[in-house]
């Protein structure tokens, strides 16, 4: 589907505003295209809030009609900076007019997989920028080539870079993506742009040679530096590998840490599930809880269970299952208090009535990315007896569309289940 394009402003709303990034929006004189990172920025950020509030409010109550009344369904939570906010910084590489005319760095096109080449990104953090455009320099002035996405036989190696800027800590992790480890050129560019990065930052390349819509390939090798970054989120130690998934934003992700200690119940035992790499986890743990992580991700596991050894916490304080969703909760006793965090496809219609229909914790603390799939999971929830006593959005992505949203459910003893339409 071709997105639609702005062809003209015929009465500018009150909430328009000046975008803070040159690269945002087409440009009508040079016919330049616009960059496909934010959609938002265009929409003063109050306004952004608002906006946010709104849409989970529209799509929880039209699925649900026993969502919280207005005073209950809070406001967005904004973050203190909407700018600099992304603490992993990602772009991909392509050549600027053609093959062989020019390596560039940026972002892909809105709704093309066209590389708009970029001289700023203001949502990622300057740290993990500056530690990008010195790659590109050095792999331009080494006459290194990109894998560029829309050819069919690229002769170049270098595909995107991805760089992890620690929070709390002053690690910083690179990590190049390349179609082939054994370029000279692109490992002479590499030493050169590591020195200039400094001895906080480690380095490592990911052989992705293959054309998919995954970043990342199966193997990853590190030249030099830890093998994970270390940061803090929520008085918790992190330990992140270059390749498994942690929140990008981490401030925000702190905010969502704090909504879900805030619910759950003192020394509660607790399971998680979509646990990931232990956000939520491990500052439970470390308040008192005895916590069962469950992840399919071997290598977010793998992170998890180092971060707990980081933080001297036990197995019988935080365990994690390895494996699915669907298959561990036949496997789990009981728990009264669950956690709920899945992608933005949300639960599986096993995983919502498993949980909903047949364990039937007292409380869950549902953790959305997707609004949409929040309203639909909800709404089976309350087919069986859940009340959504709290619906709590985050603003983790600042000028896009996308909202955090911790919902908090209660099951009603009295109410018998009912049939979900």
């Amino acid at each position: 589907m071709t997105p639609a394009r702005l062809l003209e402003i015929l009465s500018a709303s009150a909430h328009r505003v000046t975008p803070g990034c040159r690269h945002f929006g087409p440009d009508q004189s040079s016919g330049a295209l616009p960059c496909g990172g934010c959609a938002w920025q265009h929409i003063a950020y109050a306004e952004q809030l608002r906006l946010k509030t709104e849409l989970v409010t529209r799509l929880v109550r039209a699925s649900v009609a026993e969502a919280p009344a207005a005073r209950e369904m809070l406001a967005t939570t904004p973050i203190d900076q909407p700018w600099g906010y992304r603490h992993k910084v990602h772009f991909v590489f392509g050549h600027a007019g053609g093959h062989r005319a020019g390596l560039v760095m940026g972002h892909y096109a809105r709704g093309s997989r066209r590389v708009v080449p970029v001289r700023e990104c203001p949502v990622h953090a300057p740290d993990g920028n500056a530690r990008a455009f010195a790659l590109r320099d050095a792999a331009v002035k080494a006459g290194v080539l990109a894998a560029d996405a829309g050819e069919r036989r690229p002769r170049g190696v270098l595909k995107s870079v991805a760089v992890r800027v620690a929070r709390r800590t002053a690690e910083r992790m690179m990590t190049l993506v390349v179609t082939d480890d054994a370029d000279r050129a692109l490992r002479g560019a590499t030493r050169r742009a590591l020195g200039m990065s400094g001895s906080s930052t480690s380095l490592h390349v990911n052989v992705h040679p293959r054309a998919s819509g995954f970043i990342f390939g199966d193997v990853t090798r590190r030249i030099s530096g830890p093998e994970r970054l270390r940061d803090e989120v929520a008085g918790a130690s992190f330990l992140m590998s270059p390749t498994a998934f942690f929140q990008t934003n981490v401030a925000a992700a702190e905010m969502l840490v704090a909504l879900v200690q805030a619910a759950v119940p003192d020394r509660a035992p607790v399971l998680d599930l979509y646990a990931g790499a232990g956000l939520f986890a491990l500052p439970l743990a470390r308040a008192g809880h005895e916590v069962v992580a469950v992840e399919e991700n071997s290598a977010a596991v793998a992170d998890g269970e180092a971060s707990r050894a980081l933080n001297r916490l036990t197995a019988a304080q935080c365990r994690w299952i390895a494996g699915r969703v669907e298959t561990a909760l036949a496997r789990v006793p009981p728990f009264d208090v669950v956690v709920v965090d899945p992608p933005r496809e949300g639960c599986s219609p096993a995983v919502a009535q498993r949980l909903f229909a047949e364990r039937r914790p007292s409380l869950a603390v549902y953790v959305s990315c997707n609004p949409a799939t929040l309203a639909r999971d909800l709404a089976v929830a309350a087919g069986h007896g859940y009340r959504v006593t709290s619906l709590q959005p985050v603003d983790m992505f600042p000028h896009t569309p996308h909202v955090e949203t911790v919902a908090i459910l209660t099951r009603n003893s009295e109410e018998r289940p009912r049939k979900v339409r």
